[in-house]
């Protein structure tokens, strides 16, 4: 049962990033709070992406975190928020990556070192607001996959 959980709040979490992406992904400081949809098949794109990327990072915590989840609290949360920290490096890794190939109006590195350096940059933002968002988030994923710890 912790298995469906994990991988069915991996999955949601993946949608309200893709959401979120899809509605800012594209502004500027001059224009943050100007949110607006991308078209319906670049916005698909971006679900695909974060729900595979939630469940690559959920399958990773099942396969080498399993002994921790049987931990206490602090520990299921510390993990917690780790893995959504780095989900959220990788996530922004592909979404910048599907930007560059399927959306025209996303300016598109030509060199290698663009590549490289654009990349770069959208990991480590990616990975803080991952970090951000897993300090708020690992407290019901914590206490909920408690729930589910087997009881001797």
């Amino acid at each position: 049962m912790m298995r469906v959980f994990l991988i069915v709040a991996a999955v949601l979490i993946g949608l309200a990033n893709a959401t979120l992406y899809s509605l800012i992904g594209n502004n500027t400081f001059d224009n943050l709070f100007d949110w607006q949809f991308d078209p319906l098949p670049l916005y698909m794109m971006y679900v695909l992406c974060s729900v595979f990327v939630g469940l690559l990072v959920a399958g990773g915590v099942l396969r080498f975190g399993e002994n921790v989840l049987q931990e206490s609290f602090f520990a299921r949360y510390g993990l917690m928020v780790l893995t959504i920290c780095i989900g959220g490096a990788i996530l922004a890794v592909y979404l910048t990556t599907v930007t560059f190939l399927f959306d025209d109006r996303a300016y598109v590195p030509r060199r290698i070192s663009e590549v490289t350096y654009t990349l770069a940059m959208v990991t480590v933002p990616g990975a803080i607001l991952g970090a951000v968002e897993g300090v708020v988030l690992a407290f019901p994923l914590a206490w909920l996959l408690g729930l589910f710890i087997k009881r001797n």
